[in-house]
């Protein structure tokens, strides 16, 4: 495999090479390990929802306070659609490399903007409006990291072996909430309530973009593996009730998924469970964690 990236010519035969020739692994871990990034950075509102909303939202009420930090949550998933659309495009026209090198981008400044933002005793309102910002920009990112990147694993893959590494698509999205889980159980053992609530939440966050510079150097070594439409016969599109099973099956595994997750915020402001017990029972740490 040659290291630089091939041209597509007009004739196509860069492409129909392209094709024959699976990625290296580096090029396929980069897909992998960017995804789970982005995996992290999106869903750790989730397991610190409760240390955000007191941080933006210092209602009288504890539990109101919650329901701001989980509304913010939800617009996230607003951004989420619009993202997949602009991105799905941008990977069919431009490429996967350059559509996956931004949506990581997009997803740094979206979770600099949640764990920088000064808290609402700071700076008052500006505080919820630009971390409600900040979760569109996340929000955008990741719906459009999904497709350019499951498009990538199976474009980059032997033919006899595109099942197996579109697998790592979803295998990365739970490693990317494993290692939420884990970091909060760490952090909330180390430090406690108290540094937890004034900085630990956010130390969190900035952890998981120690990686972005490394992460941002292999997608931007990723070989492409967008074909030239000019060089085969056009798409075939699946029927519609192809299309209508598949959202069914991605919904039930979605909607169990954020189930999940919020079973963090439900454990520690409803059960009054200690935050690093209500983590690792989330997180599937073995019960000795909380010990």
């Amino acid at each position: 495999m040659h290291s630089s990236t091939p041209s597509i010519d007009a004739g196509g035969d860069t492409a129909r090479s392209a094709q024959d020739a699976p990625a290296s692994r580096r090029a396929v871990a980069a897909a992998v390990a960017g995804n789970a990034l982005e995996f992290y950075d999106f869903l750790s509102y989730a397991f610190f929802a409760v240390y955000i909303g007191k941080t933006f939202f210092p209602v009288h009420s504890s539990y109101m306070s919650l329901l701001l930090s989980l509304a913010v949550f939800g617009f996230g998933f607003f951004a989420r659609p619009v993202g997949g659309v602009v991105f799905g495009l941008m990977g069919d026209r431009v490429g996967r490399r350059a559509s996956l090198i931004l949506t990581l981008v997009l997803m740094t400044l979206g979770t600099l903007g949640v764990a920088l933002t000064p808290s609402y005793a700071s700076i008052g309102l500006a505080a919820p409006g630009i971390v409600v910002l900040a979760r569109l920009v996340q929000g955008f990112a990741l719906g459009g990291e999904i497709g350019p990147s499951s498009a990538f694993l199976i474009e980059a893959a032997p033919r006899h072996r595109r099942g197996l590494y579109a697998s790592w698509q979803f295998a990365s999205q739970g490693a990317g909430i494993l290692l939420a889980g884990i970091m909060g159980l760490l952090f909330g053992r180390v430090l406690g309530q108290e540094a937890m609530l004034a900085w630990g939440w956010r130390a969190a966050f900035l952890l998981g973009l120690l990686v972005v510079p490394l992460a941002l150097y292999l997608r931007r070594a990723m070989p492409e593996t967008l074909h030239a439409r000019s060089s085969g016969p056009r798409p075939h599109r699946a029927p519609v009730r192809y299309v209508v099973i598949a959202i069914g099956v991605i919904l039930g595994g979605t909607v169990s998924a954020y189930i999940g997750s919020y079973m963090t915020t439900y454990a520690i402001a409803t059960l009054r469970m200690p935050p690093t017990a209500a983590m690792a029972a989330v997180g599937g740490i073995p019960s000795v964690a909380m010990a």
